[in-house]
């Protein structure tokens, strides 16, 4: 439920945003390529049926072209996460960790500032890979079992540009039921900026 509806709140806020956004970005020419690096924090959604999440991290590399005179920026994005859920009868522990390619997109809002909001989406894919540790088992016994697949990745995201080089951004990825997750993320961004 809570991802519907952040779904629905990002939907209504491209709409409500948009006409405003294509008019500030006409004033506001900027350099055509930037990447940006990033580290952040990830989450997973819900317990499914283990006994606890923990807290993960995921890595970033994005490439956006800028549409000179209007705000928009399309890219490509490649990140991976990792996070573990926990189950205390036996102590088993599972490792969830997705690398994913993504197409984006984002409407940025007041581009010629210094501070300059924006909201967007990824779609792609990814390799997901659960890694089963369990650390007794009937044998007393450590052991590991990897299971890979492939995946349909959507991430609508917001976030912010600072000084046209700092940007932090919130998102919800759905990888798939196991993997999705909300994440935080700061990255520096290399290229871009006002003309």
């Amino acid at each position: 439920m809570k991802c519907r509806f952040l779904i629905v709140f990002l939907l209504a806020m491209f709409c409500t945003v948009g006409q405003q956004a294509a008019a500030e970005g006409k004033a506001a020419r900027v350099k055509a390529l930037e990447v940006e690096i990033g580290v952040g924090m990830i989450s997973p959604t819900n317990k499914i049926d283990f006994d606890k999440n923990k807290v993960g991290y995921n890595i970033l590399a994005e490439l956006r072209y800028n549409f000179k005179s209007y705000p928009f920026d399309i890219g490509l994005r490649l990140d991976g996460n990792t996070f573990n859920r926990e189950l205390k009868v036996n102590e088993d522990m599972l490792k969830f960790r997705s690398l994913c390619a993504m197409a984006v997109f984002d409407w940025n809002i007041n581009r010629k500032g210094i501070i300059s909001p924006f909201l967007g989406v990824g779609i792609g894919g990814g390799v997901v890979s659960n890694e089963a540790m369990k650390i007794k088992d009937v044998t007393n016994q450590p052991f590991k079992d990897t299971v890979n697949e492939a995946a349909f990745t959507v991430m609508p995201r917001v976030g912010v540009e600072i000084f046209h080089r700092a940007r932090v951004t919130f998102y919800y990825k759905y990888v798939n039921e196991t993997n999705a997750h909300f994440g935080l993320s700061a990255g520096f961004v290399f290229g871009g900026g006002r003309k």
